[in-house]
């Protein structure tokens, strides 16, 4: 690995709904410098776009970055999309994010080679190549709006043959349960995400259920996952029993990731992680019950190491990845 001082940099861009972070990170996988800002994501992808490109621009600005020592750009974001044909196939719930060529646009605006990643790969890319490289098989879940997924194997992203792998949010935990989006019934998001518990919580206590945020709740207040954990850390009986459901259901989902990938470890993050034991002990728990008892080969689940950073970062190290495989020189991939 190269020290602190090499004039290398990859900038990562992690695209959300409403939400866009950007770090120019290292061949180490350290960050050398980092921004973030609210994005228009809705008003399109045009004004989205050249906000990135502004942004990014300035965060060069502000920390004399050349472009000359910028090996490329990664960019993670939603999907469906396609990494090889450099597209944004659609942005759920959002006009105007149908078919858009955003790495090629990127690449035009920033005169830099731009690679495209799932943001939920993107952030499992990030664990295994800023993280722990002698773990080469490893799938996430981030817990938060929904439920990101990302597999790696082999030290290589894993993004099947229509490049949709890891839709793990998506995976039927209830059959026949509550209705998503995307159009099923009982996917796992429905229930173990971040938002999830709380509108369940939320939920539960308009229907006339005792809770303990019941007074912030009626008062119009929103909840999110922290204070659920908080009131499930404090002996609430709806929240622990709202808690423990998901947690139960995210352990279905790992014990299915097990039995289909044979991952060595399994990372959940996103803002449910950041309640710590108070999540990964009940999902231990209920893996530990319902895995295979045929042997004791089975992952270890922990806590994604990376949090907040792990979409950009993974973002910026399929960068370097890139740089890497065309011998250092970046070439741009046509899309």
């Amino acid at each position: 690995m190269p020290s602190d001082h090499d004039p290398l940099l990859a900038a990562g861009i992690d695209l959300g709904g409403t939400h866009l972070k950007l770090a120019l990170v290292r061949r180490d996988g350290s960050v050398a410098a980092r921004n973030e800002a609210p994005i228009r994501t809705a008003a399109g992808a045009d004004a989205a776009i050249a906000q990135i490109v502004e942004r990014l621009h300035a965060l060069f600005d502000a920390h004399g970055v050349s472009r000359a020592s910028v090996v490329g750009v990664g960019l993670g974001c939603p999907g469906p999309l396609s990494p090889s044909r450099g597209l944004i196939i659609r942005m759920a719930n959002l006009p105007g994010w149908d078919q858009v060529p955003i790495r090629q646009r990127l690449a035009d605006a920033l005169a830099l080679p731009v690679t495209l990643e799932n943001d939920g790969n993107a952030a499992a890319f990030g664990e295994y190549w800023a993280g722990d490289r002698t773990c080469r098989d490893l799938v996430t879940f981030t817990l938060g709006t929904g439920v990101g997924g990302g597999i790696i194997q082999d030290g290589r992203i894993c993004r099947g043959a229509l490049e949709n792998a890891a839709e793990l949010g998506h995976t039927i935990v209830v059959p026949d349960g509550l209705a998503c989006p995307c159009g099923q019934h009982g996917c796992l998001e429905r229930y173990a995400s971040a938002a999830a518990v709380a509108r369940r919580v939320e939920e539960a206590v308009r229907a006339g259920e005792p809770c303990a945020l019941a007074g912030r709740i009626r008062a119009g207040a929103s909840v999110d996952s922290e204070d659920v954990a908080g009131a499930v850390e404090a002996g609430d009986p709806l929240c622990r029993r709202i808690w423990l459901e998901a947690c139960a259901l995210l352990a279905v989902a790992c014990v299915n990731v097990q039995h289909t990938v044979n991952p060595r470890r399994i990372l959940l993050g996103g803002g449910m992680a950041l309640a710590g034991e108070t999540l990964l002990a009940p999902v231990r728990e209920a893996y530990a019950r319902r895995r295979w008892t045929l042997h004791d080969d089975y992952a270890e689940i922990a806590l994604a190491r990376l949090g907040y950073d792990a979409g950009v970062i993974g973002a910026a190290g399929c960068a370097w990845v890139q740089w890497e495989e065309t011998g250092g020189a970046g070439e741009r991939i046509q899309g």
